[in-house]
């Protein structure tokens, strides 16, 4: 019921503002854009609603934030135009001047590409919800990881254009009398941003370092140097992380000095502008956050599978024994072909290679001897329940989503 609630207080100021703006007469470019994008947004935030109804275990906890920020964002922009409209008279038949409105010291654009921060961040929310809960098909798949991508870049160049937001707007209202304390919170923040990006270009080294691992290095139970290299790549970025997360802290504390600091030689103005820019700084690197953990949920939980076999009485596996997610198809060419698919249990499974071995030793001219079976290939006994009996396998390796790879069985 919280996140209902939680998700109809972001919806009804974007609206209201929606209704709003359609009130005017005249709607410029860029204001019809702004019309689209609040289209876009209300759309999605709609579809996480009546997810959220349908699926009441699902916890979005991580978008407290970005949902609250968003619905602020609207009233503060909403109060913007009344005021502006008001400066030109009150009427909206005749109001024009669209291109005087401002908001946390730029323009409409600007306030439509945080707009767009917000609706792609609660889509890829969305997603990831669905992707749980439902089937989605491969080429989905494919656009949500694009989608992914697509955010978090746009959402990189966002924390650049409020970091140079900030910096100005300390240089621009910092008198000489307030300079030594101002200055020094400045230079901190400034230190502390080149740290944080320090942090996310590192993180993207290692994210590389995980795919060519994974890609690269042999696979097996005793391939100790392939556990070691992995363990290691895992350990530095579980470090990274902690040391971002303790980053992201420090600048929350400074931000909230320079607003401590500020009050005496900044506008009200200035400081509503300042506390807008500090929020939008929070809410952004919540957004972020939010597609990383969508990325590394997508790479952990969903594998993306081609299984090519040829030959007769070819066998095919395409299963998971856990939660995992399989997208993927069982293509076999020969007589006699004998295919599985889905998620079954360790016991299911190994009854159902049985039963295809058996199958098999009973059809007329079968290569194998009464008294034999075939023995299992690439099977360590010692790390799993498989037996000989149940027939020959091998086990299958994920690709990257979206990848066009195939495994032969």
């Amino acid at each position: 019921m919280y996140y209902h609630v939680l998700v109809i207080f972001a919806h009804k100021p974007c609206l209201t503002l929606h209704k709003t703006i359609q009130s005017f007469k005249t709607h410029s470019k860029r204001v019809r854009n702004l019309i689209k994008k609040l289209e876009a947004i209300i759309g999605v935030l709609e579809s996480l609603s009546d997810t959220i109804q349908l699926h009441k275990d699902v916890d979005i906890s991580s978008l407290n934030l970005p949902l609250r920020r968003c619905s602020r964002a609207c009233d503060e922009f909403l109060q913007e135009l009344q005021k502006c409209c008001s400066r030109s008279g009150g009427d909206r038949q005749s109001f024009r001047d669209w291109a005087k409105l401002r908001y946390m010291g730029d323009d409409i654009n600007d306030f439509v590409d945080s707009l767009a921060a917000y609706k792609s961040t609660i889509n890829i929310a969305l997603t990831d919800i669905q992707l749980r809960k439902t089937s989605v098909t491969l080429e989905r798949l494919g656009d949500y990881n694009d989608l992914i991508t697509t955010a978090t870049n746009d959402l990189e160049a966002r924390l650049e254009t409020i970091d140079e937001r900030l910096q100005s707007l300390v240089e621009r209202t910092t008198s000489s009398s307030a300079t030594t304390e101002l200055q020094s919170l400045e230079d901190e923040r400034s230190s502390t941003q080149k740290c944080l990006l320090i942090c996310a270009q590192f993180s993207k080294l290692i994210q590389q370092l995980q795919s060519s691992s994974a890609r690269d290095l042999p696979q097996g139970l005793d391939s100790i140097p392939e556990k070691i290299t992995s363990d290691g790549i895992r350990e530095c970025k579980i470090s990274m992380e902690q040391t971002t997360a303790k980053l992201e802290m420090h600048m929350q504390d400074i931000l909230d000095r320079m607003m401590a600091s500020s009050s005496v030689t900044m506008t009200q103005e200035d400081v509503r502008h300042l506390a807008r820019l500090r929020e939008e700084w929070k809410s952004t690197r919540k957004c972020r956050d939010i597609c990383s953990q969508a990325e590394q949920h997508l790479k952990e939980n969903v594998s993306v599978i081609d299984n090519y076999a040829t030959g007769d009485e070819a066998v095919q596996f395409l299963v998971s024994n856990s939660q995992k997610t399989i997208h993927g198809k069982n293509r076999g060419y020969g007589d006699f072909i004998k295919q599985l698919g889905g998620h079954l249990s360790d016991q299911s499974i190994q009854k159902v290679s049985g039963d295809f071995l058996q199958m098999s030793i009973q059809r007329p001219g079968y290569g194998y001897p009464d008294d034999k079976v075939p023995e299992a290939k690439g099977i360590d006994e010692r790390g799993t329940n498989w037996r000989p009996e149940y027939g020959g396998g091998r086990t299958l390796k994920s690709q990257p989503v979206a990848s066009d790879s195939r495994q032969s069985s």
